[in-house]
């Protein structure tokens, strides 16, 4: 997997205004759904935290959660911080975390395990800093096996999205990340490479027609 920051660098500035474009609002939806499947209490870390949406909306609802952002993209940081106050935005990529074993009662990332340089390298990581027995809560893109669904998802990722990218001058960024997107795992796949890194899957929830994907799962 090429590294990635210098092109969520180069859309921080839009990337907010695009997923509202290119989802139709849904990402909201999807986050707060996403948010809506754990309780969250103690020391929380949103892994490719980006604009921090997902680590804002928990502290909002969680406010005596000790809250932690990380990513690799300065640009999206920035913005990250200028949005919210009471977190702790840290330059760091997941696969060399920053922190101590057994750090974390909790860990999200959403729409950013696919874009990590190595997803095995981060799901060990994952598994180093958070506590025993603890939830990590992963939302992510996943490649449908339905024949009619794969032609309606690739119009989508390589017309649709690709289109809006090029509007705001960002093609070849926008093109890249739909890639990425047809490139990752099916829902069991994924579901497998997290149980070959000690993780104990509770739950696999597909949903807006199978594109979207929350694995809930434990460090065992």
């Amino acid at each position: 997997m090429p590294d990635t920051k210098d092109t969520f660098n180069s859309i921080a500035t839009v990337y907010d205004k695009i997923n509202d474009i290119i989802s139709l609002g849904r990402h909201k939806d999807w986050k707060s759904f996403f948010i809506s499947n754990a309780d969250f209490d103690g020391k929380i870390l949103d892994i490719a935290t980006g604009t921090g949406d997902i680590i804002s909306s928990i502290k909002k609802i969680y406010p005596n959660t000790d809250c932690y952002g990380i990513d690799p993209s300065k640009n999206m940081l920035s913005i990250a911080r200028q949005k919210n106050i009471g977190i702790n935005f840290i330059e760091a990529y997941s696969e060399e975390l920053p922190f101590p074993e057994n750090s974390f009662d909790f860990i999200t990332i959403s729409f950013g395990i696919r874009n990590t340089l190595s997803i095995d390298k981060s799901l060990k990581e994952i598994h180093r800093v958070l506590k025993k027995k603890q939830n990590l809560l992963v939302m992510e893109f996943s490649r449908n096996e339905n024949f009619f669904l794969k032609i309606l998802t690739n119009l989508y990722l390589f017309l649709i999205i690709p289109i809006v990218g090029l509007v705001h001058g960002k093609f070849k960024e926008y093109f890249y990340l739909s890639k990425s997107i047809s490139n990752f795992y099916t829902p069991n796949e994924f579901k497998k490479l997290l149980e070959t890194n000690f993780f104990l899957v509770d739950s696999v929830q597909s949903f807006n027609f199978g594109l979207v994907t929350i694995y809930k799962a434990r460090k065992i």
